[in-house]
């Protein structure tokens, strides 16, 4: 890179650092529903491709070893920070769960320091295989919970998780139609089947299956009034959603989205609780079809549907031979280090011929939950979970008192959080930046939800 070049490249950097910067102080809401118009409409996968091309997730990573996304992110959180300092007693400017935060940016700064120390460089340190993206994740929480405040914000925020949903699933449906699919192809790229998928990411499932909530809650919980125009338009929508789940043929999406509808019929009243398993029922016959006869015919399961479904984690299986090794070898590996783990930058040994899928980088793991402790030990686990738990709690402390879209929005979050957990326990979501700033979004709109309720109260008490 030349001089006139680096100097170019600082100039243009600063200017849109400065830009950002302004616009989280004085319309964050524009920042993070631009941030959710990338999340939502591109794909950050490219497992599975037979040319892997970069996404936007990684562009800049060349240039200033951060994505520049990633890098606005930043920008965005220390913004929101100057204006929480700002204006400390504005009740909007909330930072839930801060604690954690705090917790969270205090192990990751000793891993900095210890792996510096280690001659470990501190990129690798930081890099999306470690642990930044639970930080990432809780930033951007704080940058949703303190952009929505009011009822036009929430509504503005609903309509546009819907909306952006909808675009996202008729681009899937196009390619799916007349385009064969999902380039990111794994099951017709490296296993030669006859296999075309929707969508490969787990984000763009989770994107589905939070709309498909939406669409359900609206069109099933009293006291919502819709035409009998809406009323259709969204049962389109709800089958648009779940068949873009279902076509994509991810047992840990389709786990996920029937723990998001469980949670639905625990909070619907008695009389429309038969209404909704029927439908329920109705859609889980289709998709079980569809999902066998697509997908479940090529595993040797040897035993009907749900020896197929979990052909690869049998108990008869060995260890070497079950999707589960790569846990076992990785605890091998931790060997005396359980409790603080190997440090944002370790990685674990094991046969290579078993972990070929891994192409040579043994530094994550199949599993969320896993991943943290071969990073961060027990320790790093039980603040993890500490954080979920208090998540949990509140949801259910505060979820009957809310109503509308307050209510929507809460229950909506907590659903999205019920989709990540088989994800969190077999999948990577920790390593990939997308999946933790969706799940960022998901643990902030009961917050959202929570906030907004307290507006009208002081609203109603000042009109």
């Amino acid at each position: 890179m030349t001089a006139q070049t680096t100097v170019f490249v600082f100039l243009a950097s600063l200017l849109t650092a400065s830009f950002i910067f302004a616009l989280c102080l004085k319309a964050p809401q524009l920042f993070v529903l631009g941030f959710l118009g990338v999340l939502f409409l591109f794909s950050s996968s490219t497992w599975g491709q037979i040319e892997v091309q970069n996404t936007i997730y990684a562009r800049g990573v060349g240039m200033f070893y951060f994505s520049l996304l990633n890098l606005a992110l930043l920008v965005g959180g220390v913004a929101t920070l100057v204006r929480k300092l700002a204006n400390p007693g504005n009740p909007y400017l909330v930072a839930p769960l801060g604690k954690y935060f705090l917790a969270f940016a205090f192990l990751l700064s000793g891993h900095v320091v210890l792996g510096l120390m280690s001659g470990i460089d501190i990129f690798e340190i930081l890099g999306n295989n470690g642990l930044i993206n639970i930080l990432n994740m809780l930033i951007f929480m704080y940058l949703v919970v303190m952009a929505f405040h009011s009822e036009k914000d929430t509504r503005t925020l609903l309509l546009a998780i819907l909306g952006l949903a909808l675009v996202r699933a008729l681009f899937g449906l196009v390619r799916y139609v007349w385009l064969g699919g999902d380039s990111a192809n794994p099951y017709r790229n490296f296993e030669s089947l006859d296999i075309k998928i929707f969508f490969f990411d787990i984000s763009d499932n989770f994107v589905a299956s939070l709309a498909a909530f939406c669409a359900a809650w609206l069109l099933l919980s009293p006291g919502v009034g819709l035409s009998v125009g809406r009323r259709l338009a969204l049962y389109g929508f709800l089958a648009l959603e779940i068949g873009a789940v279902a076509l994509s043929f991810r047992r840990s999406s389709l786990l996920g989205l029937a723990l998001m509808f469980l949670l639905l019929l625990y909070w619907l009243p008695t009389r429309r609780k038969l209404k909704f398993m029927v439908m329920a029922l109705g859609m889980l016959w289709v998709t079980a079809v569809v999902f066998f006869q697509q997908r479940l015919q090529y595993n040797d399961g040897g035993g009907g549907i749900l020896a197929s479904l979990v052909y690869d984690i049998s108990p008869h299986k060995g260890m070497e031979d079950n999707r589960f090794y790569v846990l076992y070898a990785a605890a091998q590996s931790l060997a005396g280090n359980w409790l603080f783990g190997l440090g944002s930058w370790g990685s674990f040994t094991g046969d290579q011929e078993l972990l070929s899928y891994h192409f040579g980088k043994f530094d994550f793991v199949h599993s969320g939950f896993g991943h943290i402790v071969l990073k961060s030990g027990i320790a790093g686990l039980l603040l993890f979970c500490s954080l979920l738990a208090a998540y949990v709690a509140f949801y259910f402390r505060h979820r009957n008192r809310l109503r509308g879209n307050a209510r929507l929005m809460a229950d909506a979050g907590f659903a999205g959080f019920l989709f990540w957990m088989p994800s969190l326990l077999i999948g990577t979501p920790i390593i990939e930046f997308r999946t933790m700033l969706l799940m960022g979004l998901t643990m902030a709109m009961p917050f959202v939800a929570v906030g907004l309720e307290k507006y009208r109260v002081r609203a109603y008490a000042f009109a």
